[in-house]
């Protein structure tokens, strides 16, 4: 395979933006996957593992005021300090007792961590080529979901033999560590917007096309996050999988992630961003179907793989699009409606599925999950069929 043709520059970042995903991957697979699993056993209630499962969400709301915030800076800054401060909280825990610290824990780390989802997509934006840009996260991708992999086989037992305290520390230093690396990147001067008058997130909602994607997808997200609290209440009351177990599971999510970078960074160059969304949306219903026929702790391998390829290609995908549509300087703008959005179900669909689960088992709510994939799909051929055409289209024309 012939090296891909980039500019100093821009390889400098890729490999930096790589290194750092990889470190991030030990940081992550290490924690991440236990966390819910970890707050069950010691004790949590289902309601407490709907907070956990929406924390990511939250942090997404920040994200209102932050975007605007990356026009006239440097967005590399804008995602070190929060990560720095986020993953450094982890070496915390060996000093904490009980579920109620690790659940605070974990909402602070997301809280954090979500200012940082715009400033990267602002970064990716303006350092790497937009017809290598696809495959170039996925690679970092890659690099990311091969470091989870590992970490994940190796924690489990870990947490068994010297519980989840100092585990957690230990990665924490890698986390920190892969936001170190992140900061040596360096971009070109943005388009030179006054502080005065930043694109608010606010306006893209004016875009019709981009109001389109944003109603699709918000109704398979809200399905997909129906499903995060219900998954470990699935392991760990039914299933009744152990963290060894659980390593496994997260590492076949990551095995079929890096399968789902490679492929779908390709399908994202080729097409586009927003017709990868629209062949996503309408495919990705194996997954909570999946879940709902799991009756093993191995049988649940499947539900996992499926996730981690179809969470692949929506983490490429949906970045795509909004810089697709997005006009020139607004990139972070779009990034950030689509977070506060994303925040928005986030902090909603969780605590329905708690209840629900609550009131009947988490299997139930796997089936509302299918229910609204199944309605975002039928939206997605409907509304984003032509849109994905159209960018297709504009794209040919520009190349």
């Amino acid at each position: 395979m012939r090296p891909l043709p980039l500019s100093p520059r821009a390889r400098h970042a890729f490999l930096h933006d790589l290194a750092g995903a990889v470190l991030f991957g030990l940081f992550s697979g290490t924690v991440l996957p236990f966390a819910g699993v970890v707050a069950r056993r010691l004790g949590a209630p289902p309601l407490w593992i709907s907070l956990l499962a929406s924390a990511p969400a939250l942090g997404f709301f920040l994200t209102a005021g932050w975007a605007p915030a990356l026009v006239p800076r440097n967005p590399v800054a804008l995602v070190v300090w929060p990560a720095l401060v986020a993953r450094g909280l982890f070496l915390l825990t060996p000093w904490l007792d009980g579920p109620a610290g690790l659940v605070a824990l974990v909402v602070a780390y997301h809280l954090l961590n979500g200012l940082t989802v715009p400033a990267y997509a602002e970064t990716v934006g303006r350092v790497l080529p937009p017809e290598l840009r696809g495959r170039l996260v996925g690679i970092v991708r890659v690099g990311f979901s091969v470091a989870a992999m590992a970490a994940s086989l190796s924690a489990g037992p870990a947490i068994e033999q010297l519980g989840h305290g100092p585990v957690f520390a230990a990665a924490s230093v890698f986390g920190v560590a892969g936001a170190l690396v992140f900061r040596r990147i360096r971009l070109p001067r943005g388009p030179g917007h006054s502080l005065a008058t930043p694109p608010a997130w606010w306006t893209s909602l004016r875009d019709p096309a981009f109001r389109a994607l944003l109603v699709t997808t918000f109704v398979f997200g809200f399905g997909g996050w129906m499903m995060a609290p219900a998954v470990p209440l699935l392991l760990v009351d039914e299933l009744h999988a152990t963290p060894a177990q659980v390593g496994v599971l997260s590492a076949a999510s990551a095995v079929a992630s890096v399968a789902g970078f490679f492929v779908w960074g390709r399908y994202v160059d080729r097409r586009s961003g927003v017709a990868s969304m629209r062949t996503l949306l309408t495919t990705a219903l194996a997954t909570p179907v999946l879940f709902l026929v799991s009756f093993h702790p191995w049988v649940a391998v499947l539900p996992f793989a499926a996730d981690g390829f179809f969470v692949a290609g929506l983490d490429l995908a949906w970045m795509a699009a909004c810089m697709e549509l997005a006009p020139p300087g607004r990139v972070a703008a779009y990034a950030a409606a689509y977070t506060v959005l994303m925040g928005l179900r986030g902090v909603t669909a969780p605590f329905v599925a708690g209840a629900v689960a609550s009131a009947v088992g988490p299997r139930p709510v796997f089936l509302l999950a299918a229910l609204l994939i199944a309605a975002a799909g039928l939206l997605a051929r409907r509304h984003l069929t032509l849109l994905g055409a159209q960018e297709q289209t504009r794209t040919e024309l520009t190349t």
